[in-house]
């Protein structure tokens, strides 16, 4: 137990009281317990990482594609225009990126379990391109043999061709971005194919039985109400899908959508409604018998096991590469340069290009993986985490006065109304667990030199 005169103040992470137990969402920020590593040292720093096994542990690959044929209004990560032209050079480079790491000490020496093309819009690359690039992973790298390899994707332009090439070239899931059904609300987002085309495209996809078909859901878009959004959800579930991500929306400032709302041409729901549309979701899953993966993603059969995601969240060290890609290997993290021309020419000369690395500052960063994974897996069992996990009671109570937690333990069993609110418990765990552990080492000081 901590000494009476060193107990936290818990209250600025209490739940407020009248039906929303926070003012919104939190943000939790990037690099968390990671320090910048100085511009002349990442070289050095990289040339470390590559050239040495990394400790034994789940690998990933993750593949940027920072490229759209359009600028949806809610999209905070739009880069570059698509232009076939630059897309066929980019391939060109990335394979090149791909090539030079591919026989190093780093990429050899554990099996990649999930492969995930992201963007951007990769399903906007050529067919061929698609399926060399794919091709090149599965040769090159050491997949392993039930490895997940995901397509990320939108309806504009993923034709017959793009998908028989993928499949054919090894891909075993696609994650396609719909948002909405509803050809008012896609409307508005500037998406250019309706409702029916949605739905017959999806449909399309699920027909050829051929990989795992998932679709991305988002609640809180203007003109959204609780029956459009259930008209959503009840098309998910008929179309046979694998599995369904039902996401908030997250208001970027920058975006045009954020700019409509700032000048009020257009509203948004309020954390309130967003919350309601997310426990609407959730009754609709579980009563349609689908299986909750992590707080955003449910299953529907067994064939979907949203592996890349999953194994994220634990910490899992990932391999990164493309214009804007983001990597991580034993606590160190990077992220490749943004700016095409610069990303190219770095690759040219054979340099990887990096322009942000991040150092663990901690000796044992762990903890903020397996943190972060059980937050996003509802259960959070603190004893594992802390031993003075009891410490945090007046807290657990509280949160489950409030209906975040199905009750008081030490092992946080997050309800439906946790899991929308899953942010704001990660970003106070967080920051309470190393102060318990700060304290109580500083009580235990005195102690031990009385001895």
């Amino acid at each position: 137990m901590l000494k009476n005169n060193s107990v936290l103040d818990l209250t600025p992470w209490f739940a407020r009281a009248g039906g929303q137990p926070f003012e919104d969402r939190s943000a939790t920020m990037p690099w968390r317990g990671s320090a910048p590593v100085a511009k002349e040292k990442v070289h050095e720093s990289w040339q470390r990482l590559i050239n040495h096994p990394a400790p034994p542990r789940k690998r990933l690959v993750y593949l940027h594609i920072p490229f759209c044929a359009t600028h949806c209004t809610f999209c905070g990560f739009y880069q570059n225009r698509y232009n076939e032209q630059l897309c066929a050079h980019y391939t060109e480079r990335l394979l090149q990126e791909i090539e030079q790491e591919a026989d190093s000490a780093l990429c050899q020496s554990a099996p990649v379990h999930g492969v995930y093309f992201g963007g951007g819009t990769p399903s906007a690359l050529a067919a061929g391109d698609l399926a060399r690039i794919i091709t090149t992973l599965r040769e090159r790298l050491p997949l392993a043999p039930d490895c997940e390899i995901t397509i990320e994707g939108r309806v504009l332009n993923f034709d017959d061709n793009r998908i028989d090439a993928c499949l054919d070239a090894g891909a075993n899931r696609f994650s396609i971005g719909i948002q909405s059904f509803n050809s008012k609300i896609r409307k508005k987002m500037a998406r250019t194919a309706s409702g029916p085309e949605a739905v017959a495209f999806m449909e399309n996809l699920v027909r050829r039985d051929k990989a795992a078909i998932v679709c991305d859901l988002m609640f809180g878009l203007p003109g959204q109400d609780a029956d459009n959004w259930g008209q959503d959800l009840a098309i998910a579930r008929d179309i046979g899908l694998d599995g369904v991500d039902l996401y908030a929306l997250n208001l970027f400032a920058d975006t045009p959508l954020g700019k409509a709302v700032a000048n009020g041409r257009t509203q948004v729901a309020s954390p309130a409604e967003r919350r309601d549309r997310y426990l609407q979701g959730c009754d609709f899953m579980q009563q349609a018998g689908w299986r909750c993966i992590s707080n955003s993603h449910w299953a529907g059969t067994p064939r979907e096991r949203n592996i890349y995601n999953l194994l994220i969240k634990q910490g899992a060290d990932c391999l990164a590469f493309g214009a804007g890609a983001g990597g991580s290997v034993n606590g160190w993290s990077w992220m490749n340069q943004r700016n095409l021309d610069a990303w190219h020419g770095m690759v040219a000369a054979h340099a990887k290009p990096v322009m942000v690395m991040m150092r663990p500052m901690e000796a044992s960063y762990q903890w903020r993986h397996q943190l972060q994974a059980a937050v996003e897996t509802a259960r959070i069992p603190l004893p594992e985490l802390t031993a003075h996990a009891s410490e945090l009671a007046p807290l657990l109570q509280q949160w489950h006065l409030a209906g975040l937690t199905q009750d008081a333990s030490t092992c946080i069993r997050l309800t439906n109304e946790g899991r929308f609110w899953a942010s704001n418990i990660l970003q106070a765990l967080q920051a309470l667990l190393p102060q318990l552990n700060t304290q109580a080492t500083a009580n235990e000081q005195p102690a031990r030199s009385g001895l």
